[in-house]
């Protein structure tokens, strides 16, 4: 079974700020605890869309994370509801590469808030043939270098509803 995850992230350290958005939006998810500065959710019925609603009520930094194993990755970063990066690459047919708002120093700068290294970054995203090679996808890469925690197999299918009392959080 191939991956499809897709998940957003806000920088901030209050779950409940999440919860608070996502109600705000008329929507329904699941909120994960939060993790290197980073709160991490899903919502409900959105296959792979970007949601406007989320987008207009962003108070912080968000990312939209989206990887799919046989298909391609997208990362869209935005500062409250100004898309700050956003990048995308696919790999159905041949690799095909957009970098519509390609900016690395504010790439950079969320890299280096949580202590890592960006050395290397931008040779992450002009690949070609050789990523099928890879021990890692690019887009596992880039997740860890920003800190998230929660981005492999993450969606509204792979969620375990027994998690729900443990540590995830419901948003109805």
């Amino acid at each position: 079974m191939s991956e499809f995850s897709e998940s957003y992230h806000l920088k901030t350290d209050k779950q409940q700020i999440v919860v608070e958005l996502i109600k705000g939006s008329n929507k329904q998810g699941y909120v994960f605890p939060e993790k290197n500065g980073w709160v991490t959710f899903i919502l409900k019925g959105q296959a792979f869309n970007i949601d406007e609603s989320i987008i207009s009520l962003n108070p912080s930094v968000l990312i939209h994370y989206i990887y799919a194993e046989d298909h391609g990755w997208d990362l869209r970063i935005f500062n409250k509801s100004e898309i700050a990066f956003e990048y995308g690459c696919n790999w159905t047919e041949e690799i095909q590469i957009e970098k519509s708002h390609f900016d690395l120093y504010f790439l950079n700068e969320l890299i280096i808030s949580q202590g890592n290294s960006t050395d290397g970054i931008e040779s992450l995203f002009d690949i070609d043939e050789d990523i099928f090679d890879l021990d890692e996808p690019p887009a596992f890469l880039i997740a860890q270098k920003l800190g998230l925690t929660y981005y492999e197999w993450l969606s509204e299918d792979y969620i375990d509803l027994s998690d729900l009392a443990e540590n995830i959080l419901l948003v109805d």
